[in-house]
């Protein structure tokens, strides 16, 4: 859903800021796209690209990969050094774009609005969409920009998967069902969920079961429904961590359940309308539509929801202590004016315990660990520096008020190198 004849690729040949740089040119109003070097030339070509953008990282990596060679494209070849300037690079990049690929650097989201309501008629013609909502920005975008193009024939399916956060469940029916006047479906499988990650502890293995469950739900939904298309609120972030860039299947950095969970006999066709914009076009996006700020300023929340923040195999028991500690960090970041000083805030439930003392007496409880970071793109992230008080109410708070938990940990890692969630 763009000019093709605008679309610069970024290949990806070892450098680790490409995503980064990827935003500086989108923020510039030019479109590109990262594809790994091991990326065939038939499926580069695919995009009709307008030119090519070798991205080198220090380890001196091939200048072009040998299935490129002959590529009848401008080709601009860069390298990212201990020295180089990621904003001088990018002046490069856009001079490169302009001149020798003529492109006018003319990608608005207004202008990606109309194109995209135009491509999701022309798609779905008069079949109906079944869309998995959870209520966070990604979902909550894609049901508005469908139920824009195609009304009546949008049905939202809101799952119950029991890993929702408190009061869930209730506001999500409240603000789509009621206020946005939307077909929303509830479905209550909480246990159906519960029994299937009973005992798994691997992160990779939550991330595909929760995935798997997910699409069995919405099939289920989908031959009541009768519906053809399965809307997904997959975004490019979710896209890139999710393919091995050298190659190798451990490189991967995280599955997506809306990437790595599918199924290869999925029954339905796939329509993913905001699967190439980087977070923060999304709420671009969704502000174009009318959406009410308190959702789109919402901090993400992943689609495993509370499953991926519990580390360790889930027990009813902790997945509820998780539940109420995050609730009270929301509560405090709010009633502070520190919520919206910050781009996303998060609580992780560690299967390890330590030595307490509650109401005077020897407690031997699980920790939780808060994590607060600023970013814009979910592709690096600075640690937010929540005064020292706040963490301290929080820190009391969810000792006196959640039995279980007997310690609380503040997490000071940047990204790189860790990812915003722990899993």
């Amino acid at each position: 859903m763009k000019n093709r004849a605008e679309t610069i690729i970024l290949l990806d040949c070892g450098w680790e800021d490409i995503q980064t740089f990827a935003r500086l040119l989108r923020r510039s109003h030019m479109y590109c796209l990262v594809m790994p070097s091991t990326v065939s030339r038939e499926r580069l070509l695919q995009e009709q690209p307008a030119g090519l953008i070798v991205c080198r990282g220090e380890a001196g990596s091939p200048a072009l990969p040998a299935q490129f060679e002959r590529l009848e494209l401008p080709v601009l070849q860069l390298s990212l050094t201990a020295q180089a300037d990621l904003e001088e690079l990018s002046d490069r990049a856009l001079d490169f774009c302009r001149q020798d690929c003529a492109c006018s650097a003319s990608w608005r989201m207004d202008i990606f609005l109309q194109e995209a309501l135009a491509d999701i008629r022309r798609k779905v013609g008069k079949e109906t969409v079944v869309l998995g909502l959870s209520g966070g920005v990604d979902s909550s975008v894609t049901a508005a920009l469908l139920h824009k193009a195609i009304g009546a024939q949008l049905i939202c399916v809101f799952v119950n998967n029991g890993l929702l956060r408190k009061n869930e469940v209730e506001q999500v029916q409240e603000l789509f069902g009621s206020h946005f006047a939307m077909r929303l479906h509830y479905v209550d499988a909480s246990k159906r969920f519960l029994e299937q990650l009973k005992g798994v502890a691997d992160p990779e293995a939550k991330r595909k079961i929760i995935g798997k469950e997910f699409i069995e739900v919405f099939s289920q939904a989908a031959l009541e429904s009768k519906a053809t298309f399965l809307g997904q609120g997959t975004i490019y972030p979710d896209i890139i961590e999710s393919i091995a860039l050298d190659g190798n299947p451990e490189a991967v950095i995280k599955s997506h359940h809306n990437v790595g969970g599918l199924p290869e006999n999925l029954p339905f066709k796939l329509i993913e309308p905001i699967a190439r914009l980087f977070k923060d076009e999304v709420r671009e996006l969704g502000a174009l539509l009318g959406l009410p700020a308190e959702l789109l300023d919402r901090h993400p929340f992943p689609g495993p929801s509370l499953g991926v923040r519990h580390l360790g195999a889930i027990e009813p028991q902790t997945l509820e202590m998780l539940r109420q500690a995050d609730a009270i960090v929301v509560e405090e970041l709010l009633t502070s004016g520190w919520y919206h000083k910050t781009w996303q805030a998060l609580t992780v439930f560690l299967p390890v315990r330590a030595v307490g003392i509650k109401a005077g007496k020897r407690a031997y409880e699980y920790v939780v660990a808060i994590r607060a970071v600023n970013s814009i793109d979910a592709l690096t992230a600075q640690v937010t520096r929540l005064p020292w008080e706040l963490l301290e109410r929080m820190s009391r708070r969810i000792i006196d008020e959640v039995q279980g938990i007997s310690r609380v940990v503040y997490d000071t890692t940047p990204k790189p190198p860790g990812s915003i969630e722990w899993e």
